[in-house]
């Protein structure tokens, strides 16, 4: 841009003038360099909704954070597109879960950085039969106290990522953990009301281990053993369900949200045992973030145990 002036001869006039032009330039200079400067903010590439949702509260404004895995699909067994491969690889951070539990998704052939809830908030071991040490539980978001103690490392995480936006990460770290901490105050509560005899967990999948362990429950029985697109539930399993129930007296067992009812069905009919679907576990989903899904599960289990 080129401008050319005539100046007045009055001096106050000539000052004025001068510092329009002046400001003219500037803003010519700005507007010259706001078509190239279109860098935005950096992004983090969260795996699961659960992830997705821990890092938005971390992330704040200073990262766009993108979630791979929709809800309601399995992260066990989901399939990348050459989408989501491309969002892995171009992510400043990716946030999986861990333990396992992304099996589908090859994260180990991903260059960029990879932050793992699991490896940060203490992992429980689930015996199997055979196996004495037991393999990783992936379920440690059903503790909310244990993903407040992980939140430090995140903020870490994105401040390496980002350092200049660091004190806001840790900070917003901080004010999570509390609200986390104070959630898990709720739910204990909620928790306390219900009987000795009735803290027995029945469940459609073996996903809750974290939930007992913090809540002073036993998970007595589990209708899919396993977890993603090998579980099946096997004439043995269905039988040791329903024995499970008949020793224990438990008054309702527990469907997560999207399982194919007719197992649970099978297991109502054969004990009298009340079903309680909707259970929410993988995904926020329904429930719109990780609070409000434990809350309402936390509300689900208390009201059919008769807390």
């Amino acid at each position: 841009m080129i401008l050319i002036l005539a100046m007045p001869t009055s001096p106050s006039i000539r000052l004025a003038a001068a510092a329009i032009a002046a400001t003219i330039a500037v803003l010519a200079v700005a507007a010259c360099g706001s078509d190239d400067d279109d860098s935005g903010s950096g992004t983090v590439a969260a795996t699961t909704g659960i992830t997705a949702d821990l890092a938005s509260h971390v992330a704040g404004p200073d990262l766009e954070v993108e979630q791979i895995v929709p809800d309601g699909a399995s992260p066990h067994d989901y399939e990348l597109s050459a989408e989501d491969r491309q969002r892995l690889e171009e992510a400043d951070l990716v946030v999986a879960n861990g333990a396992g539990l992304e099996a589908g998704i090859p994260l180990d052939d991903v260059d960029t950085p990879i932050w793992e809830l699991a490896d940060h908030a203490g992992k429980l071991r689930v015996a199997t039969e055979g196996d004495e040490a037991g393999d990783a539980d992936p379920h440690v978001w059903m503790s909310p106290s244990r993903v407040a103690q992980a939140l430090p490392s995140l903020a870490d995480a994105f401040a390496e990522a980002d350092p200049e936006h660091a004190p806001a990460y840790r900070r917003r770290a901080r004010s999570y953990e509390r609200r986390l901490q104070r959630l898990e105050l709720d739910m204990r509560a909620q928790m306390d009301g219900i009987k000795a005899p009735n803290r027995v967990l029945v469940t459609s999948h073996d996903s809750l281990s974290y939930f007992a362990e913090r809540f002073g429950f036993e998970v007595a029985a589990t209708v899919f053993p396993a977890s993603g697109a090998e579980a099946g539930a096997s004439a043995a399993s269905l039988s040791e369900v329903e024995d499970a129930i008949r020793e224990t007296g438990v008054p309702a067992v527990f469907a997560q949200e999207g399982d194919d009812p007719e197992a649970m069905r099978t297991v109502a009919d054969e004990t009298g045992v009340a079903v309680e679907y909707g259970l929410l576990v993988e995904s926020p989903s329904s429930a719109g973030s990780y609070e409000r899904m434990l809350r309402r599960d936390a509300d689900l289990i208390s009201r059919a145990l008769g807390g």
